[in-house]
């Protein structure tokens, strides 16, 4: 009786064994479903750094690219850019274009799942004048890791020499997700010149900003002059050279100004004219970084923050963030991409410090290496040398509306008033049509100033 008791007991727990069984081999498909393709967890390595949490709980991720699932995070050098991101259990992700790495952020519970998507940059990520270029050019030619996932030349002297407009230029690098004048988005090389001259970013009467010019690119002097005499290949315009629209003479545009064959190609672009959010006199220099100046530019941030009750902040002139036109100047954050470091680790340290103490040292480092090895902290042409040159970023101050951003002789990110003479080079800058191309050489020394690149369409 004890013994069938027994049995039947222990018929009963195989059965009740099996029921469970089988529930968890439902659960399990479920999960199987649930969870495919979500793959590590708190610490998984992402290419140069960790993925970055704050929180509690576990998440798990998958990963797109161009929608399809993929088991990896798709690589800067496949031309991939982060697209978007989707978590459940209230959770979010910000990437982190610097470390390619997620930031995620509410966690608070325990499978936590999100979808991170990537997609191709514009222009397919390798930009077809410069494809193939990357294993020639190694060390030289890199994408950005910003957002945009742009490739740049860095380094102190690198082989981006080129001819245009029956001169030689040099290559700053294929800029993504450039929008045009017509409101098209797309890859365009971007070129910078030789400067042209040293004058005013622009100037005014005594009576507007104590006459030390008005920082807005879109009325600025040298703009004008850039996009109506340079670019026209015509005589004429205004150049200042100091305070108090004082005038100097301009160069003879109908000698260095564009041809027709250069105008062709080179394209009207929706430029940035936008800055960082802060009083750069209040401890913003600390801040600008190259990744934090490339967000900056594309901000909605102007460089008039000042009341208009000083002398020097009394202008009355509308403050944009964009500029629809031909002929620019760099901007801060390609002055910082432009540096390779002494390696990479201490291309990395650079990215990290602020331009503006590009020539201090730490007990660590000596951040001049920073500037030592950027390209756009010397002359286009002789590298032996240091250079001033504008860019086409506002300062905002608490007391002033005049400032801007410029290269200092000294190798480092620094501001003066835009009516500043004499001193300060000007390098007109162009982005050219997405259908140029590199003119295929297979010497080493190809795109060096004794052998530059050739554009072909």
């Amino acid at each position: 009786m004890k013994l069938s008791q027994y049995k039947e007991k222990k018929n009963h727990k195989k059965l009740a064994f099996v029921i469970v069984a089988i529930i968890f081999l439902i659960g399990g498909i479920i999960l199987e479903k649930t969870f495919a393709n979500f793959k590590a967890q708190k610490s998984f390595k992402v290419m140069e750094g960790n993925f970055i949490y704050e929180g509690s709980g576990d998440v798990m991720f998958a990963f797109y690219k161009d929608n399809q699932e993929v088991t990896s995070i798709p690589t800067l050098e496949e031309g991939y850019v982060y697209e978007k991101s989707e978590c459940n259990n209230k959770a979010s992700i910000e990437w982190n274009s610097g470390k390619w790495a997620p930031l995620v952020t509410n966690l608070t519970t325990s499978k936590t799942k999100c979808d991170i998507y990537f997609k191709k940059g514009s222009g397919s990520g390798l930009y077809n004048a410069l494809e193939n270029l990357i294993d020639k050019k190694e060390g030289q030619l890199i994408y950005d890791g910003t957002d945009d996932n742009n490739l740049r030349f860095i380094g102190a002297d690198p082989d981006n020499y080129v001819t245009f407009n029956n001169e030689t230029w040099r290559i700053i690098g294929v800029m993504n997700n450039i929008v045009d004048a017509g409101e098209k988005t797309g890859s365009h090389l971007k070129i910078i010149r030789g400067y042209i001259g040293t004058y005013s970013w622009d100037s005014s009467s005594e009576s507007i900003n104590n006459g030390y010019g008005v920082n807005e690119w879109n009325e600025a002097d040298i703009q004008k002059v850039l996009n109506e005499n340079y670019y026209k290949k015509e005589a004429g315009g205004t150049c200042y050279s100091d305070s108090n629209n004082k005038t100097t003479s301009c160069p003879k545009w109908e000698e260095i100004g564009l041809s027709d064959e250069a105008k062709a190609i080179v394209s009207k672009i929706k430029w940035n004219t936008g800055t960082i959010p802060v009083d750069f006199s209040g401890g913003g220099y600390n801040s600008i970084t190259p990744p934090y100046m490339y967000e900056a530019e594309r901000s909605e941030n102007t460089g008039k923050i000042c009341q208009q009750n000083t002398v020097i902040c009394s202008d009355e002139v509308e403050r944009k963030t964009s500029w629809k036109g031909f002929v620019g100047l760099m901007y801060p954050s390609d002055f910082g991409y432009a540096t390779s470091g002494r390696n990479e680790e201490q291309r990395q340290l650079c990215l990290t410090i602020s331009m503006y103490n590009w020539t201090a040292r730490d007990v660590y480092s000596d951040y001049s290496d920073c500037h030592s090895y950027s390209w756009l902290s010397r002359d286009i042409f002789d590298p032996n040398f240091l250079t001033n040159a504008w860019t086409m970023t506002p300062v905002p101050l608490s007391n002033y509306a005049n400032k801007i951003f410029y290269i200092s002789g000294s190798g480092y990110l620094n501001t003066k008033e835009a009516s500043t003479p004499g001193a300060i080079r000007v390098n007109p800058v162009v982005y050219l049509n997405s259908n140029i191309k590199i003119e295929p050489n297979d010497a080493s020394d190809y795109g060096s100033k004794t052998n530059p690149y050739k554009l072909t369409t």
